[in-house]
């Protein structure tokens, strides 16, 4: 019985981290992207609210958004350039280490489905 609902609760603590990892990892494209095309003033900063809180009317930030969500995805390898800025590079390696955290936690969902499939389903 224990072991059931340490199953089922590890099953919805990582699906609900691959969300909020993802969502993470999508606002270090958008700040890659205000980086590189250089949009932002050094004195203000983006926050992850601010992926969703915007003027949804006008239609080059849903653009950058949406550019922002398909830049890179899970299995696409980012290239790190030494010709980059520092700051560039930095939001790279920031999304490489992202996107180990969501291998991880895909490898921690899917071992816990298969220990739910083995103790919950076991009559």
């Amino acid at each position: 019985m224990i072991g059931q609902f340490l199953g089922y609760f590890i099953f919805i603590v990582t699906t609900m981290a691959l969300f909020v990892l993802y969502y993470l990892k999508v606002y270090c494209h958008y700040r890659l992207i205000l980086a590189q095309e250089k949009k932002r003033n050094k004195s203000e900063t983006s926050q992850p609210l601010d992926l969703v809180l915007f003027d949804w009317q006008d239609p080059v930030e849903r653009q950058t958004r949406i550019k922002a969500l398909w830049m890179y995805p899970l299995l696409f390898p980012v290239e790190l350039d030494q010709n980059d800025k520092d700051e560039i590079l930095q939001l790279k390696k920031t999304i490489k280490r992202w996107n180990i955290a969501l291998y991880l936690n895909l490898i921690a969902l899917f071992l816990s489905y298969f220990y739910i499939s083995k103790t919950a389903f076991n009559v």
